[in-house]
């Protein structure tokens, strides 16, 4: 009777082995993503609200709303980098467990890149979505059926594909660095969960 050899190899980057191991992960870990996704889709959705609003003329009025812009922007990058840190932090022993069977560092870390870009991908959509409704259904409680003469739907691909760049973005940009420390941390290391 033949035996079959047993041959330990190192993880090749395939692409479609890439997506399914950030699709497996994001599916293990519903609540953490279902979190992240929120807050995502949360920080998306005002954003296009405050790129829909009515625009005065009033210099006062301007910069409240530039401040606002900001500080949207600001509140929504430290809520996803906050999440998206603690997500990867948290996944060391995995990560470690990853490199202990012949993941390289490469594997590793576009596989938590894959992750974050599909969070930040789908946050934003669900984000967008939710904040062109709410613009449409306060603009037509406040304007009625006018409410396009009033509302800032000038370039609106535009401000769409905005949200979508600051959520991929932002997600990617949150993983990134403990996605590079975690990859390359010793396997043993990574095991234990030190950092």
């Amino acid at each position: 009777m033949a035996h079959k050899e047993w041959h330990i190899d190192r993880l090749k980057m395939k692409p479609g082995l890439v997506w399914q191991m950030a699709v497996n992960s994001l599916k293990v870990r519903i609540s953490r993503t279902t979190l992240t996704l929120l807050t995502i889709a949360t920080s998306s959705a005002f954003l296009i609200y405050l790129l829909t609003l009515p625009r005065s003329d009033d210099l006062a009025d301007q910069q409240t709303w530039y401040l606002m812009l900001g500080l949207s922007v600001l509140v929504s990058a430290a809520g996803v980098l906050n999440t998206m840190l603690m997500s990867v932090s948290q996944r060391y022993r995995e990560i470690g467990t990853m490199k202990c069977l012949g993941a390289l560092d490469k594997f590793v870390l576009f596989t938590v890149m894959v992750e974050s870009a599909i969070l930040g991908f789908v946050g934003a959509v669900i984000g967008v979505i939710v904040g062109l409704t709410i613009s449409i259904l306060l603009g037509l409680l406040e304007y009625g059926f006018s409410l396009f003469q009033y509302l800032q739907f000038d370039w609106i691909l535009l401000k769409i594909l905005a949200a979508f760049a600051l959520g991929i973005f932002l997600t990617t940009f949150g993983s990134s660095i403990p996605a590079v420390i975690a990859s390359r941390m010793p396997p043993m290391d990574a095991m234990r969960g030190e950092k």
